[in-house]
């Protein structure tokens, strides 16, 4: 990660917006670098109309409850602006700058429909390679951190990448990484029948984490096989975790199945997303 390209968070005026960026500006504190806030007028119109946010339409009332926001958690080494256009275009144009971009689950003006509609796979392309990191309206800042980063596992060179997101979050954080290798045995596994798990799966995840532990040796590493559905798996993981992070779309014939899981698991979480990409 760039110490020089700040923490990029989509506000909205909506309660999310706020919770995304208080994630953020504990993200950005972490990496030690900027925040940037950007506002999106959308003056395409793609999307049906939503309740405007309360204030002048120029977006200068949600500026300010995003200031107020930071000054309240003491975070000061953020700027925000208003841009327009329209969020699934702007948001990834303006994150080719960023080292991380980071929305609300749920919310207005467009955002909800460019996490959970059509447009995560603007967000998700190829020719986006920053992370992408989907708080949702549950987190709750004032709880106690769980100290476990779980990772979706796939064995693939693209999977990679979101491996080692993981441990560079685990380092920064103090928390463990649990690794998770999910086989849906009921959706055309490769796996004989009465064998849906045996040594090959559980040396796939041991040398996807060993590459990157022998990098990260004071990161504790927990390792996890289930015979399950990805989506349900890493939700039920979520309960007890503060990041989950799952590949982009990817080259193999599993990675080609995380678009969907990723985009599954950000209705599903109950932490935290990030979804990382790769060129």
């Amino acid at each position: 990660m760039s110490a020089q390209s700040p923490v990029l968070v989509g506000i909205d005026g909506s309660p999310d917006g706020l919770i995304a960026l208080t994630w953020a500006a504990r993200f950005a504190s972490l990496q030690h670098t900027p925040l940037h806030a950007i506002f999106v007028l959308d003056d395409e119109h793609e999307l049906e109309p939503a309740p405007p946010p309360p204030g002048p339409d120029d977006g200068s009332e949600v500026l300010a409850d995003a200031a107020r926001e930071l000054d309240r958690i003491g975070f000061r080494n953020a700027s925000l602006e208003v841009c327009h256009g329209h969020p699934s275009k702007v948001l990834p144009k303006q994150s080719e700058h960023a080292q991380a971009l980071v929305v609300g689950r749920r919310g207005l003006g467009g955002f909800a429909e460019l996490v959970l509609g059509s447009t995560p796979r603007v967000c998700t392309a190829p020719s986006t390679d920053v992370p992408l990191i989907v708080v949702p309206g549950t987190w709750d800042a004032a709880a106690p951190p769980h100290r476990r980063i779980v990772v979706g596992v796939d064995g693939s060179l693209e999977g990679q990448h979101a491996v080692r997101f993981a441990f560079e979050v685990a380092a920064a954080t103090g928390a463990e990484v649990r690794g998770v290798h999910a086989a849906d045995i009921q959706a055309g596994s490769p796996y004989p029948s009465g064998q849906p798990w045996d040594a090959a799966d559980d040396e796939l995840l041991t040398r996807s984490l060993d590459r990157w532990l022998a990098k990260y040796p004071e990161v504790a590493v927990d390792q996890r096989g289930v015979a399950e559905h990805p989506v349900r798996a890493l939700a039920q993981e979520s309960e007890h975790a503060d990041l989950v992070v799952v590949g982009g779309l990817g080259e193999t014939e599993f990675s080609e199945q995380l678009g969907p899981v990723a985009r599954g698991l950000l209705y599903h979480s109950r932490c935290p997303v990030a979804v990382i990409h790769h060129t």
